[in-house]
């Protein structure tokens, strides 16, 4: 097979699409020698891809406009490119496959938000947007998705018939492992500013994270415990993350902050791994995830973890995690509670751990993906 790749996102690699493909490509070199891959974008690249990246820019007149010119890459440039080189199929690694698919066409659909969460609809145009991809859909051959309640919600809003969907799990990244030499782990605290008692959050501060709630659980938790050594390390910045879909969680927690109990740092994907490692507890009160990645890798650094029991999140971390109703402020602090202070919940969480974290890996992600190309292009060969 000769597979063609939309690597649009390879241009944005903080963006979690960009993160997904650029693993899912790395891992598929590793496990398949057989077929031919070849990387499409409008736009060249400063990270050079593990497979042959061809660019194919958009006509002027789009070039105008940014959003203009992303969905006449995604309708028109990057399918008909894609067609020019001879690809058998085109894997569209987000939610934007084209609405009339020049060749058969594997879309991954993370997760369906800004159609279900009134918050992340937005404005008319994203609206339009959303509805032109939401049709276009039904046109793939086959779809990908990363959990099984997101599977659900595309089954429910999208009307996609079962059997055109898979489910494939994301994974963590290999960096994410326990980090135990101690003159890393102090760095790495005196680069942020926090103590060796800390709980750690990391995730995005949109509404749907409910990141106000994790603060307001913690000032109840930090009065209940009454450990002036506790901490509470939230990795984004309030100051560049404004508007409706950013609710301020600082008015909730500003004593505590003024304090230094409460920190907001902005943490670098190289530190990650050590923030976990050396967290006292990993917070994820998040209410809506397609798939719900950081628990994961904090559960691989060996970080004990506490997160909301809604909607993929129990899939993802299984029984090695405490789970809570978010919503719930009384069952929230309880539960932080557990995570900190019984060490029989923490060893037994940290066991099964090592468990949960083995059923997802690159190599699964890309051999399940490769076996969703093969069937497409045998039911191909078989109709013509």
């Amino acid at each position: 097979m000769k597979i063609g790749i939309n690597a649009l996102f390879y241009q944005q690699p903080f963006n979690g699409s960009a993160q997904y493909l650029s693993q899912l490509v790395r891992a598929l070199q590793e496990i398949d020698q057989h077929n031919v891959y070849l990387l499409f974008g409008p736009q060249p690249i400063t990270l050079q891809p593990t497979f042959p990246y061809r660019v194919r820019q958009v006509p002027t007149l789009a070039r105008k406009n940014e959003n203009i010119e992303k969905v006449f890459w995604e309708q028109i440039t990057g399918p008909a490119a894609a067609r020019a080189a001879g690809v058998d199929l085109f894997h569209v690694p987000y939610f934007a496959s084209p609405l009339f698919p020049q060749t058969p066409t594997v879309v991954s659909v993370q997760d369906i938000i800004p159609l279900r969460l009134p918050a992340y609809q937005g404005d008319i145009r994203v609206k339009l947007y959303m509805q032109l991809v939401a049709r276009a859909t039904h046109n793939a051959s086959k779809i990908i998705t990363i959990s099984q309640h997101a599977k659900r919600d595309i089954i429910d809003r999208l009307h996609i018939p079962e059997e055109r969907i898979r489910v494939i799990y994301q994974a963590a990244g290999d960096e994410y492992r326990p980090i135990t030499d101690p003159d890393t782990l102090a760095r790495v605290r005196a680069r942020y500013g926090i103590g060796e008692r800390y709980i750690f959050y990391l995730g995005g501060l949109d509404h749907r994270k409910n990141v106000p709630q994790l603060v307001r659980a913690f000032v109840r938790l930090y009065q209940e415990l009454g450990d002036p050594q506790l901490q509470l390390l939230v990795s984004g910045n309030p100051e560049k993350q404004k508007g409706p879909l950013f609710p301020d969680p600082r008015p909730f927690g500003a004593e505590l902050e003024a304090k230094g109990k409460i920190l907001y740092r902005f943490v670098e994907d190289e530190d990650k791994p050590a923030i976990m490692s050396g967290a006292s507890l990993f917070v994820y009160p998040s209410a809506y995830e397609g798939f719900g990645l950081p628990p994961l890798e904090a559960l691989c650094c060996g970080a004990p973890v506490a997160c909301s029991n809604r909607t993929s999140l129990p899939e993802v971390v299984g029984d090695a995690a405490l789970t809570f109703d978010p919503d719930n402020l009384d069952a929230f602090v309880e539960t932080m509670k557990r995570g900190l202070t019984d060490e029989t919940v923490r060893s037994t969480l940290r066991e099964r751990a090592r468990y949960q974290t083995q059923q997802f890996s690159w190599k699964k992600t890309a051999e399940a993906t490769l076996a969703v190309y093969e069937e497409v292009y045998a039911t191909t060969k078989r109709r013509k």
